[in-house]
């Protein structure tokens, strides 16, 4: 038995460890064997305490020292037949060994001991054994990084939607999109093994953005009051809050006491008020998950899984710029019963469904969006309103809007320069964080920023999404026209590569009354467009050394 202990204490811990070579490729299962090495330490140590309980008193167990060595006389029950002289080298070792001499009924209890410990120890290892296989599998099951390969029937779209690159240059010095975009995707299949392979450091923040997200009981009271308190410059809420589940819960259920129009903006939005004297803004579905919307980047209407994604990926980035949203389904015929008199007065009826056009720059009644004939209620976002005053500048990448008409930024050289003299180094960053996010949600409309406290906010997201398989390389033009970007940034961008941006992404959105939030086709664009950032970040630091982290 001795000899299957020592086993035990020096084969278990050794397996556990021998699992690091799933480190790189699946960092959770790594983690569920490191726990593993742990618990079996623990159920050692727990034996030794158990069996040296269990053995016979002191007094009847005599060891002789005697250079070094220490003779023991075990004396065995009659039916054992014989004495037994058990000399041992290590000291330590014969102190940690239960002793033989011990009665019929000690012996028993000794056996029952080891027998449900051996037990236990088997329970542990086919659990975790099981748990870390099912994690293996579904981990292989993850959307991969893609290859950026240009396909035939893609059309790549630019500064003007043109449908392929024409120009193949070297390094960044091309102003237009799609000369830059040529030389990145001819560079983006020799990226280092790093950018496609999974960096482990993604999974504990993954564990703790899902705890933070987690929806929780909440108090209508309190629950306002305590996300009014975070926001602090642009930052929203906090990086670490389980509060935040609070929040969330909040939003997705609590009743709307009240319903009225909002004129601000070119799209249809209501303004509800809920429970606790909380005003939300709602933002109404207008397409199916797999619509894809044609034409330019900005084309169509808002999509209003667009606005919840990208708080979700705000936060796995840490720019929690944008506001907090929920999807939530709502019955118009319940709006209209809770609706003022403007607001009823721009409600009609299709057929036997409810539908509104509101009021707004572009709403009309021949645009209404009507209750799902299914279920009788409308998907839609909701946005916590964020407090605070706020100011509206003119983005310095802001398009024309009209057909064969380019502005600035997409035809002169040196452009950024020119915006270097205008704009402090820490709104130009800000404005470049924002680039690498649009670029990711292919929301190409942010034709102005607004500010609060002086730093910029991720509003009004609700054009991405348009289109998986277009690529509108202009959005990133703050980051490959001026070749500098945040260091927090860049390296927040690489904890989430190979396939982690977009399953993280998934984790929390299935959190989401809505989920899913996007096919797997939007999925598989986020980790294409990632490694186009990648790739031209690391052109600019070919070109300009470490000097473009900031």
């Amino acid at each position: 038995m001795s000899t299957v202990f020592i086993a035990l204490c020096v084969v278990i811990p050794c397996f556990a460890t021998n699992a690091r070579g799933l480190k790189t490729s699946h960092p959770a299962a790594y983690l569920e064997l490191l726990s593993l090495k742990q618990i079996s330490l623990r159920a050692c140590v727990l034996f030794v305490f158990i069996s040296r309980f269990c053995v016979t008193p002191k007094s009847r167990f005599e060891p002789r020292f005697a250079d070094h060595r220490i003779s023991v006389r075990a004396k065995f029950e009659p039916s054992d037949r014989l004495d037994e002289e058990v000399s041992i080298v290590v000291p330590v070792v014969t102190q940690l060994l239960p002793s033989a001499m011990m009665t019929k009924h000690r012996r028993q209890l000794f056996l029952v001991v080891i027998g449900l410990l051996f037990l236990l120890l088997a329970i542990i290892f086919v659990t975790n054994f099981y748990f870390v296989h099912w994690l293996t599998e579904v981990d292989y099951g993850r959307p991969v990084a893609p290859e950026v390969v240009p396909r035939r029937s893609q059309q790549v779209a630019g500064d003007s939607g043109t449908s392929s690159v024409q120009q193949q240059v070297e390094g960044l010095k091309a102003t237009r999109a799609d000369g830059i975009l040529g030389a990145v995707q001819s560079r983006v299949g020799k990226l280092k093994a790093v950018y496609r392979n999974r960096n482990p450091r993604y999974y504990p923040v993954k564990r703790g953005l899902l705890r933070s997200f987690a929806a929780k009981a909440y108090n209508i009271s309190t629950v306002w009051k305590t996300a009014a308190s975070w926001p602090t410059g642009n930052e929203i809420y906090p990086q670490k809050d389980e509060r935040l589940g609070k929040v969330i819960q909040a939003l997705q259920d609590a009743a709307i006491l009240s319903a009225r129009n909002t004129p601000r903006g070119t799209q249809l939005k209501l303004l509800f008020d809920l429970a606790g004297k909380q005003t939300v803004l709602f933002k109404p579905s207008w397409y199916r998950r797999d619509t894809i919307i044609e034409g330019t980047v900005y084309s169509g209407k808002d999509r209003h899984n667009s606005e919840i994604v990208a708080f979700y990926l705000g936060a796995i980035l840490n720019l929690r710029w944008t506001p907090i949203v929920v999807g939530r389904r709502v019955s118009l015929k319940e709006i209209y019963r809770l609706a003022d008199d403007e607001l009823q007065a721009t409600m009609n009826k299709n057929d036997t469904r409810q539908c509104v056009y509101g009021k707004c720059h572009y709403c009309k009644p021949s645009e209404a969006v009507c209750d799902d004939p299914e279920t009788d209620q409308l998907e839609g976002a909701l946005l916590l309103l964020v407090p605070g005053k706020f100011s509206k500048y003119r983005s310095p990448w802001q398009r024309t809007y009209r057909d064969g008409v380019q502005a600035e930024w997409e035809q002169a050289d040196g452009y950024c320069g020119r915006v270097k003299e205008r704009l402090p180094l820490e709104r130009l960053l800000d404005l470049i964080d924002v680039a690498v996010f649009d670029f990711l949600i292919q929301n190409g409309d942010r034709h102005h920023y607004e500010t609060r406290e002086d730093r910029i906010l991720l509003m009004d997201n609700g054009k991405g999404f348009g289109h998986p398989f277009k690529d509108h390389f202009d959005i990133l033009a703050p980051l490959y026209q001026c070749c500098m970007i945040r260091k927090t940034t860049w390296e927040r961008l690489q904890i989430f590569s190979g396939g982690a941006l977009t399953e993280t992404l998934q984790a929390l959105s299935e959190i989401d009354l809505l989920h899913p939030l996007l096919t797997k086709d939007h999925y598989d664009a986020i980790e294409r467009r990632l490694l186009l950032i990648y790739t031209t970040v690391e052109m600019c630091r070919e070109k300009y050394n470490s000097r473009i982290f900031k």
